[in-house]
């Protein structure tokens, strides 16, 4: 899995912009705003980008930290409306458009793929995938291995194999969270570094487990775990002293509850671990539930549909499976019986031949002389023999070998991970954060993008240029802050204040980001998994946002860094 080492540290310096003037009234000056040159020539604002339209009113509920949750009509202060999401209506415009002439162009469409009319046999049963999150120490690992091994994936030859080991590292009870944890350095240290997975099987479902790591220098590992998961397992420590560390300030626990819901999970089950530890007891899990929930409320999980808390004890394997827990104060399923009976669409769009295919590449590998690459299709579908077409480069390649879990297939569907076997690119023009779509497709890869942005926790302030790690769907890479637009309302996006020299912790901000490279990106109300990310700095997770509007600005040779 790609991202399994600590992040790049935040280069120092930054870019010089001269800030945009502003007109008399307050109102904003959509030709005088900074922009950056090209060929010694300012770029011309076309007549649509000049007058922006006002977007019709949003009808969802307000959210306390999703970014995409308010996107109510933003009023300014002198009585103007300005639609702080909404790509026509946006704050200052681009650094560059393509004009009118943008408008009058046709959206470009995939290409029909020529398909032979074999028929396909797809598994009717429901696929899932299940990231399994918390503080470092919380048993995720463990919960993870005593679940493969009660489904029959290791055999208790296995784990005994595995129990010997352990106990030669002085780790005794680790047999189960050496299942996932393989590489020498984690079964040494006790913690996972990078992302594991595993496949399993039930009656009525498929289960692909993704166990990430807990520790805070391993969170973009964990991230690009997220980003390929359906449902987050929020594993959480009864034992006194354990819950609390990984949940006040410094723990990870609360980050990984932000990351989850920012990577586009739609399900999140937090079960209280280690039961066993703490005889049971309902005072201690009523205590760490009581505490958990507002949390979870404020960061946009919806209660009643999305989120359920059961107690558990991974080592015994209490409550995982077959096994109810030994109390009588609560009657609810167990964890696997909880996931099977979740009802979860296939993936983010539909599966016929002619929808937009889109696979976020997580990594690479060379095998027998072939180059693979991992993923998970977010949409669409994709069979053997298809000519497809790479993202940012457009480079045309074409699908030898589709494989999920060491079984080869012909055709892959949304919610699939899979590893596909390409002809036609070399090893290293292929990268984390790449994108596979159809030939022809509509996805674009940009340098400028709008986004409306919730800052959630930074040392001291962003402003113009201010730089960061910026984290969307698979990809990994430095952001700065090209403008601050607008610094606005979080739950009624009313414009507070325009062309703001600077936002803080707690406010929300209209803003125009800049990378460095071409990236592929989509608003989030088209297409949601390639349009929510994450600001990083310094190990921490300083903001989230969507992305609301795409810039077609190309840059000169000499301005790429």
């Amino acid at each position: 899995m790609a991202g399994g080492t600590a992040e790049p540290k935040k280069p120092a310096g930054g870019l010089n912009l001269a800030s945009g003037e502003k007109k008399p009234g307050g109102s904003l000056n959509l030709s005088s705003s900074s922009e950056p040159k090209k060929g010694g020539k300012a770029f011309k604002l076309g007549d649509d980008d000049a007058k922006p339209k006002v977007a019709e009113e949003s009808k969802e509920k307000p959210s306390h930290v999703d970014p995409s949750a308010s996107n109510a009509e933003a009023t300014a202060k002198d009585g103007s409306a300005v639609a702080a999401s909404s790509p026509a209506a946006s704050p200052p415009p681009p650094p560059t458009t393509t004009g009118a002439a943008t408008e009058k162009k046709k959206e470009p469409t995939a290409e029909k793929r020529k398909r032979t009319n074999k028929p396909y046999v797809r598994d009717p049963r429901p696929h899932h995938n299940i990231v399994f999150c918390g503080h470092v120490d919380a048993g995720k690992s463990t919960i993870s291995g005593r679940l493969l091994m009660e489904s029959g994936v290791v055999d208790e030859r296995e784990i005994a194999k595995l129990k010997l080991e352990a106990q030669k590292n002085h780790r005794e009870g680790w047999e189960y969270a050496y299942v996932l944890d393989v590489s020498e350095e984690e079964r040494d240290r006790g913690k996972t570094h990078e992302t594991g997975s595993m496949y399993f099987e039930t009656p009525e479902r498929r289960f692909t487990i993704l166990d990430a790591p807990g520790h805070k220098a391993f969170v973009p590992s964990m991230i690009g775990g997220a980003t390929q998961a359906d449902i987050a397992v929020l594993v959480l420590s009864a034992k006194t002293g354990e819950f609390e560390t990984g949940f006040e300030k410094g723990g990870q626990t609360r980050e990984h509850i932000v990351l989850v819901k920012t990577c586009g999970v739609r399900q999140l089950v937090c079960v209280v671990n280690k039961m066993d530890d703490v005889a049971w007891d309902r005072a201690r899990y009523d205590e760490i539930v009581s505490k958990v929930t507002p949390y979870v409320k404020a960061n946009g999980w919806d209660l009643k549909t999305q989120v359920t808390f059961m107690p558990v004890s991974g080592l015994t394997g209490k409550g995982l499976k077959d096994t109810k827990v030994p109390v009588d104060w609560y009657t609810g399923p167990t964890l696997l019986e909880y996931l099977g009976s979740l009802n979860l669409s296939l993936g983010t769009g539909n599966d016929d031949d002619d929808a937009l295919l889109a696979v976020p590449i997580a990594g690479r590998y060379r095998e027998d002389g072939k180059l693979v690459v991992y993923g998970k299709v977010e949409s669409g579908n994709v069979a053997v023999g298809d000519k497809l077409c790479l993202l940012p480069g457009k480079k045309e390649v074409f699908v030898e070998g589709i494989t999920v879990e060491q079984t080869d297939i012909e055709k892959a569907f949304p919610g699939d991970n899979i590893h596909l076997k390409l002809k036609g690119v070399e090893e290293e023009e292929v990268h984390s954060g790449n994108v596979l779509s159809t030939v022809g497709t509509p996805l674009k890869a940009v340098y400028y993008f709008q986004a409306r942005i919730v800052v959630l926790e930074v040392k001291n302030i962003i402003s113009n240029a201010s730089s960061c790690m910026l984290h969307i769907h698979t990809a990994q890479e430095e952001v700065s802050f090209h403008k601050l637009l607008a610094k606005i309302d979080r739950k009624t996006s009313a414009v507070i204040e325009k062309e703001p020299a600077f936002i803080k912790a707690g406010e929300c901000v209209m803003a125009r980001l800049e990378v460095n490279h071409p990236l592929c990106v989509e608003e989030h109300k088209k297409f949601d998994k390639l349009g929510r990310f994450m600001l990083r700095e310094d190990g921490k997770t300083i903001a989230v946002g969507v992305v609301t509007k795409l810039y077609e600005t190309q840059k000169t040779n000499s301005e790429e860094m």
